[in-house]
Formats: C-alpha cells, sequence, structure tokens
C-alpha cells in the first residue's frame, strides 16, 4: 500500500472534522461549557515541573467520596489543546471526589512520548505527595489522554494510590496513528511506536475501557482491544461520538456517572449505557 492509500485509509479514521457533520457544534459546546464550569470554580495550581506546561489544577467541585480525588487528563493527539479547554468534565467527576485535579502537560512534536508519559508520571508523584494515604486516585484519560492515563499506572511505580483508571475513547495502537495526516505533525518514531503502544500490557490496576458508539471503526477496535488483553471492564456509550461524549462527563446525573460510580466501586460490572448528548 503507498502511503497515499494508507493516509486515504487513515485519515478517515483519527480527523473528525472529515467525518462528524456536527464537529463545530461540538467544540463550541466544549469551549462554553468549561467556561461556565471554570466561572463556577476555584482553582489552584501545583507545578510539577518547571516548564509552563508542567502543572495540575485542583478545584474544590463536589461532595463524593473523601478519599478519591479524580485526576483528569485531556486528548489533543498529543500535539494540542489544554486542561482548561476540559474543565467541562469536572461537574460528572465530582460525583467521585471532593477535589477534582485537571492536568496539564507538554506537547509533541516539541517533546517526545517519552517526555509526555513523564509528565504524566510526575503529576501522580506530585498528587501522592500533596495528598497523603489512604487519598488515592480515580484516572480519567480522554483520546490521548486515555493513553497517557494508563502509561502512568505502567510507569508510575505507585499503583497502589490509583483507585482506577477510565480510558475514555482512548488510543491505545500507536502504528495506524503514524500513517495518518497526525505523522506529519508529531512524527512518531519506531521506536517511539514500539514502546508507547499499549495493547496487550499488563496493567496491575482496574481499567476501564469506553468508547462512543458512533466513534470511528478504529477507536472501537481499540478500545475493545484493550480491554480484552489487559483483562479490563469494557462498556459502549450508545449515541455518542468522539468529541459529544465528554459531555457525558459533564453531569453527575448523566448514566455514564452511574457506569463509572457503579465500576469504582466494584458492584458489578457495568453495562453500556445510553448518551445523554442528543
Amino acid at each position: 500500500m503507498t502511503d497515499f492509500d494508507e493516509r486515504r485509509t487513515w485519515d478517515p479514521q483519527f480527523r473528525f472534522s472529515d467525518v462528524l457533520d456536527d464537529f463545530d457544534d461540538w467544540l463550541r459546546w466544549r469551549a462554553e461549557a468549561s467556561s461556565t464550569v471554570g466561572k463556577s470554580l476555584s482553582f489552584e495550581r501545583l507545578a510539577y515541573g518547571p516548564h509552563e506546561r508542567q502543572w495540575i489544577e485542583l478545584a474544590k467541585c463536589g461532595a463524593g467520596q473523601g478519599n478519591v480525588v479524580p485526576v483528569f487528563i485531556h486528548g489533543g493527539y498529543w500535539r494540542s489543546l489544554t486542561a482548561e479547554d476540559h474543565r467541562c468534565v469536572l461537574t460528572g467527576l465530582s460525583a467521585f471526589g471532593n477535589t477534582c485535579a485537571n492536568v496539564e502537560y507538554r506537547l509533541m512534536p516539541e517533546f517526545r512520548m517519552d517526555d509526555l508519559v513523564a509528565d504524566a508520571v510526575a503529576a501522580l508523584a506530585k498528587l501522592a505527595a500533596f495528598y497523603p494515604d489512604p487519598i488515592r486516585f480515580l484516572f480519567v484519560g480522554h483520546s490521548a489522554g486515555a493513553h497517557l492515563a494508563v502509561s502512568t499506572a505502567l510507569k508510575a511505580g505507585l499503583t497502589d494510590r490509583i483507585a482506577g483508571i477510565v480510558g475514555i475513547s482512548g488510543v491505545y495502537d500507536l502504528a495506524p496513528v503514524a500513517k495518518s495526516f497526525l505523522q506529519d505533525e508529531i512524527g512518531l518514531t519506531e521506536q517511539e511506536i514500539r514502546s508507547h503502544t499499549l495493547i496487550g500490557a499488563s496493567i496491575d490496576v482496574p481499567l476501564l475501557c469506553v468508547v462512543g458508539g458512533d466513534e470511528t471503526d478504529e477507536f472501537k477496535k481499540q478500545s475493545l482491544a484493550m480491554a480484552e488483553t489487559a483483562g479490563a471492564g469494557h462498556i459502549i456509550v450508545r449515541g455518542a461520538h468522539h468529541l459529544s461524549i465528554l459531555s457525558d462527563l459533564n453531569s453527575q446525573k448523566s448514566p455514564l456517572i452511574d457506569a463509572l460510580g457503579v465500576w469504582l466501586n466494584k458492584s458489578s460490572q457495568p453495562a453500556d449505557v445510553d448518551t445523554i448528548s442528543s
């Protein structure tokens, strides 16, 4: 297959601006919802490194379990977006803890995948030092953030402090990414693809893989493969796609938040749910 043929195959799997008719609508929703949440909460910033993007923001945001801190890691294909862009999710995640953490990290291509994973690991170490036992952390990552959340569990050596990891619409196999338009933007190396592809890895903490029913086939395939090879849970949010699924983290009354609570409390394996975005 030529490079042109590969791009024709893989670009539609990852370039949502081309495949989602409501792409711009959901970008506006995310911006407006994050602005609204940002205005309603007070944030404390913790630096975990010297770079301007190496920080965590903490927000007193809920009345959930006092011994759990939900930690969100945003997506953006490792090369764009900010933590502030994703404050919209803190509303729903506040069901699980009195305080929510929102992680920022350095971006490719200026920095490499090893650096981004190191940032996620350093963020966990900072949180573990800031919050003593018995407080544990529920890591929730979206898209590339799901990849970084799982990578944190593999690299941090602090699995006893992780209550669980929820990968929302995650990217876990980097080989297809390198065959798409994203390769021009982040320039994945063969070593990065080998070292940071996660499907098949042994995960020592509870993992739940969540994917929208209206995602592209590649995202649905990767989510299921990650769950099956790791012995993890897997649920589908029917009617949600890669952007709209964030709205299911925006409300404590979301069926997805209810399902995450079931899973976190180990009462049963949650079933597939319907989106609130339609």
